[in-house]
This record gives structure tokens, sequence and C-alpha cells, in this order.
């Protein structure tokens, strides 16, 4: 932009004189500037209305925290009722286990008894 304010300061010192010139281009010049910094600073509102800010990445990792802090006392509260449940599942195993032993013994008594009398039996029809 320099190139084009000389230019500029050259085509009005020819028409205007030479320090008309200097103040019109002065004052392009300060225009110039203070719409630049005015654009910049309106680019930087928006710029932060749309990045998140390092007091919005704090809250997003507090809020982060706080739900990781429940799942894992879900978790751990799911991991009880599953050690629980697993715990009766086992009672209930031994149970059935006894309750099977129980009847296989009366089984084999019972068979045993049948062939010793099937064997006496026949140990009579024989004779």
């Amino acid at each position: 932009m320099g190139a084009n304010l000389v230019e500029l300061y050259t085509h009005l010192e020819e028409k205007l004189g030479k320090e008309t010139a200097k103040v019109l281009v002065e004052a392009i010049e300060e225009l110039t500037e203070e719409k630049r910094n005015s654009l910049k600073f309106e680019l930087k509102e928006e710029l932060l209305k749309e990045v998140a800010t390092k007091e919005d990445i704090k809250l997003l990792l507090e809020k982060m925290q706080i739900l990781e802090e429940r799942i894992n006392g879900k978790i751990q509260t799911l991991e009880e009722k599953m050690d629980k449940k697993l715990q009766a599942l086992r009672t209930e195993i031994q149970t059935v286990k006894g309750e099977l032993l129980k009847w296989l013994i009366v089984l084999f008594v019972g068979q045993a008894t049948f062939i010793v009398g099937l064997v006496f039996t026949l140990v009579k029809l024989l004779k």
C-alpha cells in the first residue's frame, strides 16, 4: 500500500501543491489505519465467538471429569450387583450339585440292591 500512497502523493502534489498533498495523503493514511484497526477488532470479536477459549476448555474438562466420576460410580455399582448375582449363582450351583449327588447315591444303592436281589433270585431258581 506504501507504493500506492507515494503515487497518490505524487499526483496530488502536481495538482494541489506539496503541503496540501502531504496533508491529504496523511489523512488518507490515518483513515486507512483506523479502518484497518477497526476491521481487525471486528474480526477478533467474530473469531472469539467461534473459537473455544481457555475458560471454555476448562469448563469442558470439568464437565468431562464430573461425567467420568459418575460413570465410574455406575460401573462400580454394576460390578457390585454382578458380584452379588454371581455369588448367588455359585450358591445355587453348589445346592444343585449336592442334590444331584444325593440322588446319584440313592439310585446307586437302589440299583445295587436290585442287582443283589436279582442274583439271589437266580441262585435260588437254579438250585
